[in-house]
């Protein structure tokens, strides 16, 4: 059992996809939905981002499908396996600290499950992007866990030559809380607090600051310079039964008009974190968190899947077992429906079984 402390940290988590200038979708693809049926997506410039619960799941994601999101952005987040080498998901969150041993056996944990075919082919990030920002007063996760994925990656880096070539970077240095920092001012003066929706007016643009380093060959000006797109709603259950993934009933996208007029696109799935998804927030967390200004400019179709709450997940994304043994793994119901939702989203094929080796 958890203790009340971690119960009310918790609580208040918050905060979280790819070959091709092709015009057609590749043979054999699953097919798209009809929203989407006129975007062409680039899977080179697919990515995934989390806040809090979705920086954990962030990478999880990455590792289990590395072929699908070699580009991740960490927000407040953690390191694989966090709860696991530390013992509880409680020694997960501030003030914690993980020490180089239990990097060491996060790290392991990783290339032994990739070989083992549980996680992905970690080789295909040898060209891939990880970017970890969190702010000097979160005192939620705090910098010990969120710049332990930092460590994690780079020690990651370490164990493999084929890794040379991912890029790691981190930038812990900005004052906001656990919030997802927007580019809005105050009022209210809520970036130092971890307050629903949390959505800090900060005046510091996280989700451009994430796009930078994601898509670093991208150039635009200090505002975005036109937003002309869609934003949809689409029913989860369209996408593989729900129930098990804890997956609430609405999964909602923004789609730029450029990426409906047959230019080829990326896709950034987005998690939000804790008491964050429509259940708690409505679709504020979706319609307000910064990306969907800068889709246009960046060419991105953007993801925004729920969580369902329930008992005691607080409408986290799992990251540390809730929905059962294998929830760090591509057996995992909540990984796999996150899976298959960008698979048909992008209209690709399903990844194939990772080699054992």
């Amino acid at each position: 059992m958890m203790r009340s402390r971690t119960l009310a940290a918790i609580a208040i988590l918050s905060l979280v996809v790819t070959n091709t200038n092709a015009q057609t979708r590749p043979t054999g693809a699953n097919p798209a939905p009809a929203e989407l049926a006129r975007v062409v997506i680039d899977p080179s410039r697919v990515a995934v981002t989390g806040i809090s619960s979705g920086g954990f799941m962030a990478t999880q994601l990455q590792l289990a499908y590395p072929e699908l999101f070699p580009r991740a952005a960490v927000l407040a987040g953690g390191p694989y396996d966090c709860a696991v080498i530390a013992g509880s998901m409680g020694k997960c969150l501030y003030p914690a600290t993980l020490n180089a041993q239990q990097i060491e056996t996060a790290v392991a944990n990783a290339i032994r499950k990739s070989k083992a075919g549980s996680l992905g082919d970690l080789s295909k990030l040898a060209k891939g992007i990880v970017y970890v920002l969190y702010g000097t007063e979160d005192i939620v996760v705090g910098a010990g866990i969120a710049g332990a994925v930092t460590k994690f990656y780079k020690t990651l880096k370490q164990k493999d030559a084929a890794l040379a070539g991912l890029t790691v970077t981190e930038d812990g240095t900005r004052k906001f809380a656990h919030t997802f920092p927007t580019y809005l001012a105050p009022p209210p003066e809520d970036c130092d607090k971890s307050v629903s929706p949390y959505l800090g007016h900060c005046r510091f643009d996280g989700a451009l600051d994430i796009l930078q380093h994601l898509y670093p060959d991208v150039t635009t000006g200090n505002e975005p310079s036109k937003q002309d797109g869609t934003f949809m709603k689409l029913v989860s259950d369209r996408f593989r039964s729900t129930k098990t993934a804890f997956i609430g009933p609405n999964t909602y996208l923004y789609q730029p008009k450029v990426c409906r007029d047959g230019n080829p696109c990326g896709m950034l799935l987005v998690l939000h974190g804790c008491n964050q998804n429509e259940a708690a927030v409505g679709q504020t967390f979706a319609r307000n968190v910064g990306f969907n200004r800068w889709a246009d400019d960046y060419r991105l179709v953007i993801v925004y899947p729920q969580t369902r709450t329930a008992d005691e997940n607080y409408g986290c994304w799992d990251w540390w077992g809730y929905t059962g043994q294998q929830f760090d793994t591509r057996e995992a119901p909540q990984m796999a429906w996150l899976q298959n939702l960008i698979v048909r989203l992008t209209g690709q094929s399903a990844p194939a079984e990772a080699p054992k080796r």
